[in-house]
């Protein structure tokens, strides 16, 4: 069993996954589209920073390779919906989010891994951070809750 602070490092190695290029982007309409997924994302800090959302589609590429990326900016309320396209063909993704505070493109950590900033994961991240197999879910047309950290 990996220790407590394993959660954190593999939440910081995912945040830093999402850190590299990135599309910036408003927050599209939300609309039913075929490769489309409806993301709501919780405890987000209004007006603070931005969303940096990655969208992967195996265990394979899951923290290496994203599907899709997708930037920001943190709108009016805590609670957020957004549109994540371009996953035409997909069953099931796993989303890694975290909210880039003080817009240096990068999820802050502390000196023993553990984030300074907002991170969340599709699914159920697990007590160790989260996985491809924790964090992945249907894309069946529900909308996809994703529950920052606080």
């Amino acid at each position: 069993m990996k220790p407590p602070t394993a959660l954190f490092t593999a939440a910081s190695r995912t945040a830093l996954a999402l850190s590299g290029a990135v599309l910036l982007a408003t927050a599209p309409p939300v609309q039913a589209q075929d490769d489309c997924a409806t993301v709501e994302v919780h405890n987000v800090r209004p007006q603070q920073g931005q969303l940096m959302v990655a969208a992967f589609g195996s265990a394979d590429t899951y923290r290496k390779k994203p599907l899709v990326q997708l930037r920001l900016q943190a709108g009016d309320a805590a609670t957020q919906r957004l549109q994540l396209c371009g996953l035409a063909g997909r069953t099931e993704v796993a989303l890694t989010l975290y909210q880039d505070l003080d817009g240096d493109g990068r999820m802050g950590a502390n000196i023993v891994g553990l984030p300074t900033e907002p991170w969340g994961s599709s699914g159920t991240p697990g007590t160790f951070g989260p996985s491809w197999e924790t964090g992945r879910v249907k894309l069946d047309g529900s909308v996809i809750v994703v529950r920052m950290s606080t």
